[in-house]
């Protein structure tokens, strides 16, 4: 049932309140339900109806261009409107969207579902008459219709707040389209249609930054990385942009690759946009196991492998086996992001990592190469990368590959490929007076690699 309630918020006016204090206000929590506990014992009334304390008040979201986008505890659902408009009324006009995740990722694309709780074009008046509906039936009980909300979204009716939906459709396609800057990189995409994490931002730079390190240490005449699982380029595009300020010291050659055809359009369109000429950037539109096939069959021999698919990447290392190594010397180092158990002291800490340990093992097919006996040797070694729930940390283990995935059988890929490589890239190269996706590598007025460094 809706009971109304009144809400002193302060005397300080709601234009200079934020976010947090808002929500704490309009949100039950130990300190405001205390107060009401105590006026409905006086009053006789069943305690059964307040409200239930909200552990933590969800005041916090990630940005990706102009969207804020929450994943809402389910304690926090029947609020989940009053948290959108307070968030978008507080951070206006930076602000134009807010969605909410609804599940896991749960397809090969890595997209997430997720509903629209304020923005432009959402009517949260028509949401708000929904929400107290209660048991009247409007457009049938529990029907689907397209309601004249200004959006033509579909809504659940007559239900309480946690259930009423507003989906993202094809009317929010310009508002789902994004623009993000990543140091010294401008990214575009469909935020409803590609996979992009912008609280991996500093791990975006923290590898790109190892890598380009470790090529200068070692002033090779060039450094190969494949990204089996690059998504819009937030590896592959500052590791080979003509506007890094390494471009011209040293060179990184980069071949990024993606299964979904919408990121694949994009990391083309991000590679001409930052200056990623064709002889540095070459990309795929593979699946990764199919990918890492290709890249030893025919012959790039890789020094880095980026494999950022935290919820499976692990189980993608069986495409190495059976590698055949070109050099005894050389092995590519692997950096694999995954999920793990959030430790608490070292004892848990070593656990964790002997778990990431056993699962890379597993996949590779050869137990113990990469145990303590070898972890010198491997270049084994676990980083937090950050703190995802309660729970659970996003990992990135980086490894040498073990020379023992050259005796382990091959295992059989059944894959309908989407695409392949740009068409004209062949064998890790690609003829440079046919270009797409990025700027004329033949011109010397447009590509400093060219010119001389004098």
């Amino acid at each position: 049932s809706v009971r109304p309630s009144y809400i002193q918020l302060s005397a300080t006016p709601y234009s200079l309140l934020t976010v947090d204090q808002v929500l704490r206000r309009i949100m039950p929590t130990e300190d405001n339900t205390s107060n009401t506990s105590s006026s409905n014992n006086d009053n006789n009334n069943n305690d059964n109806d307040a409200p239930v304390p909200i552990e933590e008040i969800p005041s916090s979201f990630e940005i990706a261009g102009h969207i804020a986008h929450l994943n809402l505890r389910s304690e926090s659902l029947p609020y989940k409107y009053l948290i959108g408009k307070a968030i978008l009324e507080k951070n206006r006009p930076k602000i134009r969207m807010v969605v909410n995740k609804t599940g896991s990722i749960e397809n090969e694309f890595r997209t997430f579902p997720m509903e629209m709780l304020a923005g432009d074009g959402l009517d949260l008046d028509l949401v708000e008459r929904l929400c107290a509906a209660g048991d009247e039936k409007v457009g049938g009980e529990g029907s689907k219709e397209n309601n004249n909300n200004g959006c033509g979204s579909t809504i659940l009716k007559s239900s309480p707040p946690q259930r009423v939906q507003v989906d993202i459709g094809p009317e929010h396609q310009s508002l789902m389209l994004v623009e993000v800057k990543e140091h010294g990189c401008r990214f575009k995409l469909d935020f409803a249609r590609v996979y992009f994490n912008s609280r991996l931002q500093s791990e975006h730079a923290r590898l790109v930054q190892e890598i380009v390190q470790g090529a200068a240490k070692t002033n090779a005449e060039e450094c190969i990385v494949a990204d089996a699982m690059a998504g819009v380029g937030p590896f592959a595009v500052p590791l080979t942009s003509a506007n890094a300020p390494h471009f011209l010291e040293t060179r990184i050659v980069c071949h990024a690759n993606d299964l979904n055809p919408v990121s694949y359009r994009y990391l083309q369109g991000n590679a001409k946009g930052n200056r990623c000429f064709s002889d540095r950037l070459v990309m795929y539109n593979l699946d990764a196991k199919e990918f890492i096939r290709r890249m030893n069959r025919e012959g790039v021999e890789a020094d880095h492998f980026i494999m950022n698919l935290p919820q499976l990447a692990p189980e993608f290392l069986d495409a190495f086996r059976g590698w055949e190594f070109r050099s005894e010397e050389k092995r590519p180092l692997v950096h694999v992001h995954c999920f793990g158990e959030k430790a608490r002291n070292d004892d848990e800490l070593v656990r964790v990592e002997r778990q990431a340990q056993q699962r890379c093992e597993k996949a590779l097919g050869c137990p113990g190469c990469l145990s303590d006996s070898k972890a010198s040797e491997n270049e084994f070694r676990v980083r937090v990368v950050r703190d995802v729930g309660p729970r659970k940390n996003m990992l990135c283990v980086s490894f040498r590959l073990p020379r023992e995935v050259s005796g382990v059988e091959k295992i059989e890929l059944n894959i309908a490929s989407s695409g392949g490589a740009d068409e004209n890239a062949t064998g890790g190269k690609r003829d440079r007076t046919k270009e797409e996706g990025g700027a004329s590598t033949d011109d010397a007025e447009s590509n400093p690699s060219k010119r001389s460094k004098e």
